[in-house]
């Protein structure tokens, strides 16, 4: 099976300003995600390539200087109402070609286990009743059944229904880091239903979707404080010779 990567790096953000040209260790954020995706180039060994979707120069001059295909995402591609299939849609029609698999990469996730991809890609590779894989993680501390609407000035008044975290309702979440989905499925969807189609979080993707648990660290880059956890992250891999932390 052929897959096409694509990198989604956008220049603006409301939350943390031009996160993905953030430096962790005199490195771009987008870069790590980058390297990621051409790691896996080899991993499948011409089964696997990669585009880079950005509205971004210091992108695409990154991506002209290493010879990697870049497609000019415009401005209303750009925009935070956007959403994240016409990314894909359009990144697809100008550079997909003929592949089985689309992969999303976001430009804000630096920390990456090929492992986890391959996972993935093999999974699908032998369950064609599935139309997709994304990971996900188990909520642990951060459980609905301990939250509290946001209020700075009084904490609300709510139903206790538990204090102990292994008598908590389990709920997963998606963490970011694998979308891998059938082109067939994707390309149908945009085509016959588009997105005012969409009914569920994910049918975009497929009808039948594999949750893959995984126990990884993955920062999602939204805060200063994400950045930092993220740098801390990979200095220690770096130290230690790692390309993925176990």
């Amino acid at each position: 099976m052929k897959v096409f990567s694509i990198v989604a790096v956008r220049k603006g953000s409301k939350g943390l300003r031009s996160k993905c040209v953030k430096k962790i260790a005199n490195k771009s954020v987008f870069e790590y995600v980058i390297e990621y995706s051409l790691k896996l180039d080899y991993e499948l060994k011409g089964k696997h390539f990669t585009a880079v979707s950005s509205d971004s120069e210091i992108v695409k001059k990154y991506c002209l200087k290493n010879d990697i295909p870049f497609i000019n995402r415009n401005r209303i591609l750009a925009s935070d109402t956007a959403q994240i299939e016409e990314v894909i849609y359009d990144a697809y029609l100008k550079a997909g070609g003929k592949v089985d698999l689309i992969s999303l990469l976001y430009g804000n996730i630096p920390t990456r286990y090929p492992a986890e991809f391959i996972k993935a890609y093999k999974f699908l590779k032998v369950n064609n009743d599935f139309d997709a894989v994304l990971s996900m993680q188990k909520v642990e501390k951060y459980n609905p059944g301990w939250m509290f609407e946001l209020n700075e000035e009084v904490l609300p008044t709510r139903k206790c229904t538990s204090y102990r975290r292994q008598d908590l309702k389990q709920y997963m979440i998606h963490d970011g880091h694998t979308i891998l989905f059938r082109t067939e499925h994707f390309l149908r969807f945009m085509r016959e239903k588009g997105l005012n189609g969409k009914k569920g979080l994910y049918d975009s993707f497929g009808d039948k979707i594999k949750p893959m648990l995984n126990e990884k660290i993955i920062v999602d880059i939204d805060t200063q404080r994400d950045l930092q956890l993220a740098g801390a992250i990979l200095s220690r891999r770096k130290r230690e010779g790692k390309h993925e932390i176990l």
